[in-house]
């Protein structure tokens, strides 16, 4: 049996579908008992194609949607937030996964249209965590999810975008880290003259394969990007084929270095800048 619940949660997905970029990758799963109802794939532009309409490339990120209809009007807290009571065990089971789960409370009443949306694994540890510390033990069916003012689609889609990011960016941080750890004491060794040609051709192609950690170089908070290893490549292969010589470290390009000494640190400060950032843009993380 179909019932009106039924019709507005269908309603409410057709219209979150409606308020995201038409370039994202959008998946209905068909096994929704379990509380998922779509997954988004975040695209990017690439280029024109030989048509002149723009191309979009994968990123890789992606994200969990579950969307809660209504067809009343939501009402709208004194500090903007929007309220709604999740069930306990869809929270225990949120929190289990890697790929971010987002809560979206839809409105399908005509003229009242509205989609807020939160991120819960997030919301788990910056809120409940910090406010209910035993929320997972307490005999309580519900909780109240405070959803922040700001996010609203389709005005803060690329807040999502960012959230979609996360374990991307910690997967390819764990492969920057192992990498570019082992490859520091190289620049001293440079200095001193004494690079083989071997050495040089290990460097040069780690570097390479740093530049391709795309998510990585796109969100990170030290000001490195993709330009900057290309800038970093080209003044090793200048060393290499001894167009210059450094004489110290400081010679190599900075801050760049210390920028990237920066993104080594990076895992153990991630969370404290991401708050620190969204504090200051009078916003939430989640």
């Amino acid at each position: 049996m179909r019932t009106y619940q039924h019709v507005i949660d269908t309603k409410a997905v057709k219209l979150t579908i409606n308020k995201i970029p038409d370039y994202w990758v959008v998946r209905d799963l068909s096994e929704r008992d379990y509380g998922i109802d779509l997954m988004i794939e975040i695209f990017t532009e690439n280029g024109i194609d030989k048509d002149g309409h723009t191309k979009y490339i994968s990123t890789g990120r992606v994200c969990y949607l579950q969307i809660k209809g209504t067809n009343s009007e939501i009402k709208v807290n004194k500090d903007k937030s929007v309220s709604f009571n999740l069930e306990k065990d869809f929270l225990l089971y949120a929190e289990k996964f890697p790929t971010p789960f987002i809560l979206t409370r839809v409105c399908t009443l005509e003229g009242k249209e509205a989609i807020y949306f939160v991120w819960l694994q997030r919301y788990i540890i910056d809120i409940l965590d910090l406010k209910t510390p035993d929320w997972r033990e307490k005999k309580q069916d519900e909780f109240a999810i405070r959803i922040p003012p700001k996010n609203i689609l389709p005005d803060n889609y690329k807040k999502i975008e960012i959230i979609a990011s996360r374990i991307k960016y910690i997967e390819e941080y764990a492969e920057f880290y192992e990498r570019y750890s082992l490859m520091t004491p190289g620049y001293e060794v440079m200095v001193s003259g004494e690079f083989t040609k071997a050495q040089f051709h290990y460097f040069i192609t780690e570097l390479k394969r740093i530049r391709n950690l795309s998510t990585l170089l796109e969100f990170n908070n030290c000001q490195v990007n993709q330009d900057d290893i290309s800038i970093l490549i080209d003044f090793i292969i200048n060393i290499r084929d001894s167009k210059y010589k450094p004489k110290s470290i400081n010679d190599f390009p900075n801050p760049l270095i210390y920028n990237l000494d920066l993104l080594l640190a990076d895992n153990f400060m991630r969370i404290f800048l991401e708050n620190m950032i969204a504090e200051n843009e009078n916003d939430t993380v989640f």
